[in-house]
């Protein structure tokens, strides 16, 4: 998860390898280009530009998340973001040349450190990979999810992306109306407790006394309310102990800062884009027929309806017979150009007029057509919540999760982006989103053959063969 800065002994430790690493570095290239005769100007010109390089390279990789070992990440994660962190800490090297243009940078000494700094890196985040799976060992999982449909969805990721870490042994179906606890052998052999989401109140705090009994690991998807308590000022009321919990709302100070990243940054990208910009106003119109432009209405801040600009990426009138529907992965109506404009984000470049304008933001929720916001208010009570901010172009959901997430897993992203907004934030999801864009899987419509099948989680479980707890006691 993205996070403020908040370094442990272990963060710290990693973040001093990583300087390290980076001197290590440019000092081994110089030496493989000067071949161990380094001129004493190549020297002088080092020395001068060396401190920056540990600053640079600090500031970057916490951009990008490499500092975050809380989250259960695989290696390729750690290598693709090493990468593209670290061709961004050359950008940033190279424009520092030409700012002091008092030291000298060989283009073959960056290369060579380029590949031997990704080498030292990534070997010590496989390391810590190492550790923590085979290091600690797999841990062996007790899921407790609710006995609705959604559930299966849960279970299927927990198995698909977290087998690395943790094998689900057992599986405990609870409802609203659960008043009993797990025996003790129901415990036997467990290492960690995953409790899903819409789980009674009473269930999940008797399973987390008896985890916390047994020296368990609890990992929990946390419910609305739960959310709700982040960043609550505790309060006192005589001996009472209350928490106070205020609607959303930027200080001046946040407002301001937000306004100038939002008019600084869409200024500079309208101007590097430009040439995309007018290409696309050419060639959308002359590869399938209608405007390039697409103008489409959209619920804003406090629910005000605003028109979002986005390149047209369908033929022209997709809805004219289907009305509102969501895109699917497979949908016809998506344009050969269109295909490639989805994945590459360019069809949303025009919403940064929204932002100079002030309707959107660089950074917030996205924003929704008031057809699917009122289905979603139906169906999630908290929704509105996500209403009390700008929407923007890009989001902690957009960066963490992906476009067949489920809204309410959406909602859970919109939720602590908007409980732990600060400019540093918007800034990393901004670095972030540069990684969206080039891992294009993101970006695919809905999947037809899964998103129209509910199977029951009994019936998961039986064909998965996994073993359903048994309960006995009371609480």
């Amino acid at each position: 998860m993205i996070k403020l800065i908040r370094f442990s002994g272990s963060k710290v430790f990693v973040l001093f390898l990583d300087c390290l690493f980076i001197y290590v570095s440019y000092l081994l290239a110089y030496n493989i280009k000067f071949k161990g005769m380094v001129p004493a100007q190549q020297w002088d010109s080092f020395f001068y530009y060396g401190p920056w390089l540990g600053l640079l390279t600090a500031i970057t990789y916490y951009f990008f998340n490499l500092y975050d070992f809380a989250g259960r990440q695989k290696p390729m994660k750690w290598l693709s973001n090493l990468m593209l962190a670290h061709l961004i800490f050359v950008v940033e090297l190279i424009v520092l040349h030409y700012w002091l243009k008092t030291f000298t940078l060989p283009r073959s000494v960056v290369i060579i450190a380029f590949i031997i700094q990704i080498a030292l890196t990534f070997t010590l985040r496989l390391l810590l990979f190492f550790v923590q799976t085979k290091g600690i060992g797999k841990k062996r999982a007790l899921l407790v999810v609710n006995g609705h449909a959604s559930s299966v969805k849960t279970l299927e990721k927990l198995r698909d992306q977290g087998g690395i870490w943790f094998d689900i042994q057992r599986v405990l179906l609870v409802s609203n109306d659960h008043h009993q606890e797990l025996s003790v052998t129901s415990w036997d052999g467990i290492d960690i407790l995953v409790l899903g989401h819409e789980i009674p109140a009473v269930v999940k705090t008797g399973l987390i006394r008896s985890a916390g009994q047994r020296n368990i690991e609890v990992l929990m998807i946390p419910d609305f309310y739960e959310l709700y308590l982040m960043k609550a000022e505790l309060q006192q009321i005589d001996d009472l102990m209350v928490y106070s919990m205020m609607p959303p709302e930027l200080t001046l100070w946040e407002r301001f800062a937000k306004r100038g990243i939002d008019l600084v940054i869409s200024i500079l990208l309208l101007i590097i884009t430009s040439p995309v910009l007018l290409l696309m106003l050419i060639v959308i119109p002359a590869t399938s027929s209608g405007k390039a432009l697409f103008v489409q209405e959209r619920v804003g801040l406090h629910e005000k309806i605003f028109k979002v600009l986005k390149f047209r990426s369908m033929v022209d009138n997709a809805e004219k017979s289907t009305g509102p529907i969501l895109a699917s992965a497979t949908d016809s109506r998506i344009t050969r150009l269109g295909k490639f404009i989805r994945a590459t984000r360019i069809d949303e470049l025009p919403q940064l007029l929204n932002v100079i304008r002030g309707d959107m933001s660089l950074v917030g929720p996205r924003p929704e057509r008031e057809f699917f916001v009122a289905q979603f208010k139906e169906e999630l009570p908290h929704y509105t919540y996500r209403l009390m901010v700008k929407p923007g172009v890009t989001g902690l959901a957009q960066v963490m999760a992906n476009y067949t997430t489920s809204p309410s897993d959406k909602l859970r992203y919109d939720m602590m982006y908007i409980k732990n907004y600060s400019p540093l934030l918007d800034l990393k999801i901004l670095f972030q989103t540069i990684l969206v864009v080039l891992q294009r899987d993101q970006s695919k419509g809905l999947d037809p053959a899964t998103s129209e099948t509910e199977v029951s989680i009994e019936k998961y479980l039986q064909q998965s063969q996994l073993e359903i707890a048994a309960v006995k006691e009371s609480y």
